[in-house]
């Protein structure tokens, strides 16, 4: 694997590369309604999930104090509701769980990536500047604090706090500048190509792009890929 060289400061993006090495929480959660026998189409939770993810942004119902669990629950709890307006889920008690089963289940995976990744922070912390880099409700802080993750980053950058969205190349200026390093001293290390890498690299960071996916190296975007987190300290060493 070829090292990079020169790097004093590493930004991640946390949902979708701390919290599930490397998949998106929509694919993930629809797996979960399907592992569950939920009987509504993708087209169907994909309307949920537009709908919940708007009234958490229009009317603020993510608190800062609130885990990935209450996060979670908050969000597919809009979902389900959703759907049963619809007429797509019927109204009983069963349905009612549903939002707590998918929470937990979804929860407990998010724990599970996090303690294997927990192993490569401690390893890296001590050698470089740690930060995140979140497009959040506001509440990374507390995410972080539950999963045991605070010490690790020296700075966490949060959408929602300085009014910028990702991929807006700002936010990663503002990200590399709190780390007092230069682009080209700051790795971004993210699963998303759109959201993270290309903004990153607009700027000038070298980026690595976590997924399963096998990619000739031709065709990548990014500047090194990698399968899992722990393969950094590999591509640092």
């Amino acid at each position: 694997m070829e090292q990079i060289h020169d790097i004093k400061g590493i930004l991640f993006n946390f949902s979708g590369t701390i919290d599930t090495g490397g998949c998106e929480w929509f694919d993930l959660i629809w797996q979960k309604y399907r592992e569950t026998g939920i009987p509504v189409s993708k087209s169907d939770y994909l309307h949920a999930h537009e709908y919940a993810e708007a009234q958490i942004i229009e009317n603020g119902l993510i608190e800062s104090s609130f885990n990935s669990y209450q996060t979670l629950y908050t969000k597919l709890s809009l979902q389900i509701q959703y759907l049963i307006n619809k007429g797509l889920l019927s109204d009983n008690g069963c349905t009612h769980k549903y939002p707590q089963q998918l929470a937990t289940l979804c929860y407990n995976l998010a724990i599970m990536h996090v303690r294997q990744n927990e192993q490569i922070f401690e390893e890296l912390a001590p050698r470089y500047r740690l930060g995140i880099v979140a497009q959040s409700y506001g509440n990374m802080t507390a995410v972080l604090g539950d999963f045991g993750l605070t010490s690790y980053f020296t700075d966490v950058i949060e959408s929602s706090a300085v009014n910028l969205n990702k991929p807006d190349q700002a936010l990663y200026r503002l990200s590399v500048e709190a780390l007092h390093l230069s682009p080209a001293e700051t790795l971004c290390v993210s699963n998303s190509l759109n959201n993270d890498l290309r903004p990153a690299q607009g700027i000038g960071c070298p980026t690595v792009w976590l997924s399963q996916r096998s990619v000739p190296p031709s065709k990548r975007i990014s500047n090194y890929h990698i399968n899992s987190l722990t393969c950094l300290n590999e591509l640092l060493s």
